[in-house]
């Protein structure tokens, strides 16, 4: 690709998490050229007058037949298998929400066709790149502990549901956190007719102990994060501030009061590095295996749950 020109990238499913982070990342970067697509044509006017965006299109053959450089799939997770299934097809790369699929069957599926095509195919996990989080995953000494609480309020739900739409992003996080093979899981649950209220996951990468917890129904909804090394401590809440304890002192953790919201949640690096990941061009094995890593502890979880 030629460095003055941009990245024409189409955004599909333009509901609340698009509008809320990934489309006022897309319409304002100078190295990308927006592109619209839903079947919600009251959307679709709306936003591409808001946007000034030109190229919009509210049918994906339609879309595919104009060879956009890749596509952001933010539509619900029941459609993202046909719809990446025919985007990698096309050989288009292709940005997913998480989860890639609620089957581990279809995810793996995905991951194959992905492969087989030599298409990039990239996970949207934005805790990965917190900057807070981010400072914790290069830091020199290795975690011998981490807690990762994400709680809600009144939302039980189906076991598959609550792991892969949500308890995900606590999984990836603590997975990418302490790097390594995962070992002696131990899965404790709380039901009530059918619905998983309350889900508490425990084990061990190398030396490092891991617990994930996710209360849905809570009397409040929070997240936090503590991270142990030798003779330190951080604790980070709702990814944008926090505290670092170490030889009994305390350093807070925290951003300038004009810090843009979506770069302290990690969605602005989340971007760049899938914008960077796009222009390096090169398919990495690495990624499909990280890929899979995630959904399959993800599976893990259900399976002892169920």
């Amino acid at each position: 690709m030629n460095k003055l020109q941009k990245l024409r990238i189409a955004l599909i499913g333009l509901g609340d998490i698009a509008q809320k982070a990934y489309l006022p990342i897309a319409a304002n970067h100078a190295k990308v050229s927006a592109i619209l697509c839903t079947r919600n044509l009251q959307v679709l006017k709306k936003l591409a007058l808001q946007y000034r965006i030109d190229e919009a299109y509210s049918d994906l053959n339609t879309l595919i037949k104009h060879r956009p450089d890749a596509v952001m799939i933010h539509s619900t997770t029941e459609s993202h298998f046909e719809l990446v299934l025919k985007l990698l097809n096309a050989e288009i790369p292709v940005f997913v929400d998480k989860p890639l699929c609620y089957s581990i069957k279809e995810v793996e599926v995905l991951l194959n066709l992905a492969t087989q095509k030599r298409t990039l195919l990239y996970i949207g996990f934005n805790r990965r790149f917190a900057p807070l989080i981010q400072s914790l995953s290069q830091q020199q000494q290795k975690p011998v502990l981490i807690d990762w609480q994400k709680n809600r309020v009144n939302l039980p739900t189906n076991p598959r549901g609550f792991v892969f739409d949500d308890f995900i992003h606590v999984a990836d996080s603590l997975r990418f956190l302490a790097k390594g093979a995962i070992d002696n899981i131990q899965v404790f649950s709380k039901k009530q007719k059918g619905q998983l209220e309350i889900l508490q996951v425990q084990w061990q990468q190398n030396e490092t102990l891991l617990s994930g917890t996710m209360n849905r129904i809570s009397g409040g909804a929070e997240e936090r994060i503590e991270y142990y090394t030798q003779d330190n401590k951080w604790q980070i809440d709702e990814l944008v501030s926090g505290v670092h304890y170490q030889n009994g002192k305390q350093h807070p953790l925290v951003f300038d009061n004009w810090e843009n919201t979506l770069y302290k949640r990690g969605f602005i690096g989340l971007f760049d590095d899938w914008l960077n990941a796009l222009q390096t061009n090169k398919f990495d094995d690495n990624r499909i295996q990280d890929i899979w890593d995630t959904h399959d502890l993800c599976e893990c979880i259900v399976s002892k749950i169920v």
